[in-house]
C-alpha cells in the first residue's frame, strides 16, 4: 500500500539498529564490570573524582531502562552510577513502565 500511505521512512530502522547496538555495547561493559552501579550514595573504597549527574532512562522493558541508563553513563565518561533506583509503573491497560535513575560519577584511580 505505498501509493496510499506514502512509503517507509528508511531512517528509522537504522536508527532503531544504532540504539539496539548501542543497548549490547552497555550490556557487555556492565556485565564485564567496567560500569559499576550501586545503591549507595558512595562507592566503597573509592573516592568520587568528578560528578556528570542524574541520569534517567524509561522504557517498557526493564532491560532496556537499565542497560540504556548504563549507555548514558558511559556517553558521559563515567563509571559508576551512584544512589541507583528504579520504579515501575502499572496503566490501566496492564502496562509496565520501567524508570532507572542515579548519579553519574568518575572515580579516583586505585593505587
Amino acid at each position: 500500500m505505498p501509493l496510499i500511505f506514502g512509503a517507509p521512512k528508511k531512517g528509522t530502522r537504522s536508527q532503531d539498529d544504532r540504539q539496539d547496538q548501542r543497548i549490547a555495547v552497555a550490556r557487555e561493559q556492565y556485565l564485564a564490570g567496567r560500569v559499576k552501579i550501586v545503591t549507595t550514595d558512595e562507592m566503597p573504597n573509592r573516592q568520587v573524582q568528578g560528578t556528570f549527574g542524574l541520569l534517567v532512562c524509561r522504557s517498557f522493558t526493564f532491560d532496556n531502562a537499565f542497560y540504556g541508563l548504563v549507555a548514558q553513563a558511559m556517553d558521559v565518561n563515567a563509571d559508576a552510577v551512584l544512589a541507583y533506583r528504579e520504579s515501575v509503573s502499572f496503566h490501566p491497560e496492564g502496562d509496565r513502565y520501567y524508570s532507572c535513575y542515579g548519579t553519574a560519577v568518575r572515580l579516583k584511580p586505585d593505587k
